[in-house]
């Protein structure tokens, strides 16, 4: 009899251990919610619809579909009705008003009832037979935070013009202080349900995404590549209302800057204290005191190279004044050495083969040197 309960104890361990993995429920169907934002889309929605249940039945996906309609003056919410009568899965919120669209994941996501979270826009331009690549990393275990990408390998875009395209890029560049995330403008996404904090999600206009990167509790995010095709039907919602809330949140996101970046933007205020230290000792000894510019250039270099040396060891990289203050003085030297010929041979080839004034060279000169100086002493002086 033991040694039958004892086999029976050794099974269900068995189950547990197969059922748990690094905190992660898997080899179970977890429940989808998927939320789906709308505002006259009647031309794309029933047809979305009939898309997600196909792909849901293909890949054996236990999902709801919760749309959260913004009273679409177009009928949008007579037709998500209708379906609902015939559609077991199909949660349909109807609100007063055009309320915006990172409040409508948010509400949709309070009423799922899935252990993944997940949005997609209304207008078909996210492959819907992507769902299931978004979904299964996140019930598999391998991951708890899953994008549908433009900008990874293998994502595109399709359809846009000149101006989307470059508003896209400016919008993504404008995030890289935050995260390293190559899309975080992306509207298809899913999460797990217990990374995300409601309580500090307060995102205004389109763009929810970068911030539930930066303030949802996740471990492993995956990004998957997608084709993006722009709408057929209906219009789109995006306009200079949408940019101005975008910069607005941008700014609410301070602190959330990344080490890196504000690193390398204490070294380039540095760096431009030093330039005018630089600029101002090669001006005084080359018009006054009548030194040829460039070796008025090098001691230029070497005073100004001294005060940066100090201010970027104590503020931009946050060490003690008398830790190793002549081995990494040395090193931070040897460094700006090595820049300090790149900006030579750049001052020489501006002034002499190109012709432009020595102090506009010089300018020049000194921006190209800046990468090279932060990079050589982030990793090798002052590396931690």
């Amino acid at each position: 009899m033991s040694s039958i309960i004892e086999m029976f104890l050794i099974k269900i361990k068995y189950l547990i251990r197969l059922t748990i993995y690094n905190g992660y429920l898997i080899n179970r169907n977890m429940k989808l919610s998927l939320v789906i934002p709308t505002y006259n889309e009647k031309g794309n929605v029933q047809k979305l619809i009939e898309k997600i249940q196909e792909e849901f039945k293909e890949n054996k996906i236990d999902g709801e579909i919760i749309i959260v309609d913004d009273n679409s003056p177009d009928g949008t919410g007579r037709i998500l009705e209708n379906l609902k009568k015939k559609t077991k899965n199909l949660i349909v919120v109807h609100r007063e008003g055009k309320l915006g669209l990172s409040s409508a994941v948010l509400e949709g996501w309070k009423m799922g009832s899935g252990e993944i979270f997940g949005v997609m826009d209304a207008d078909l331009s996210h492959p819907v037979e992507k769902i299931h690549e978004l979904y299964n990393p996140i019930k598999n275990g391998d991951a708890d935070f899953t994008i549908g990408s433009r900008y990874v390998k293998d994502g595109k875009i399709e359809n846009w013009n000149f101006k989307r395209r470059v508003m896209s890029k400016t919008a993504t560049y404008f995030s890289r202080p935050f995260t390293n995330v190559r899309d975080p403008m992306s509207g298809f996404f899913m999460i797990r349900k217990d990374c995300v904090n409601f309580k500090d999600l307060n995102s205004k206009g389109f763009k929810l995404l970068l911030e539930i990167i930066l303030k949802s509790k996740y471990k492993h995010l995956k990004e998957i590549p997608i084709t993006f095709t722009d709408r057929t039907l209906g219009k789109s919602k995006a306009g200079k209302s949408e940019i101005i809330f975008y910069l607005e949140n941008l700014c609410g996101y301070k602190k959330y800057v990344r080490r890196g970046v504000k690193e390398f933007f204490k070294f380039s205020l540095v760096g431009l204290i030093g330039a005018v230290i630089n600029l101002g000792v090669l001006y005084l000894l080359t018009e006054y005191v009548g030194i040829y510019y460039l070796f008025s250039a090098i001691v230029a270099f070497v005073i100004a190279m001294t005060h940066n040396f100090f201010l970027n060891k104590v503020w931009t990289f946050g060490e003690e004044m008398k830790s190793s203050v002549c081995k990494k003085y040395i090193k931070f030297s040897v460094i700006s050495i090595f820049a300090l010929i790149v900006n030579l041979i750049f001052l020489y080839f501006f002034t002499e083969i190109i012709g432009i004034y020595y102090l506009i060279s010089q300018v020049l000169a000194i921006g190209i040197s800046l990468m090279i100086n932060f990079f050589g002493n982030k990793f090798l002086t002052f590396k931690k």
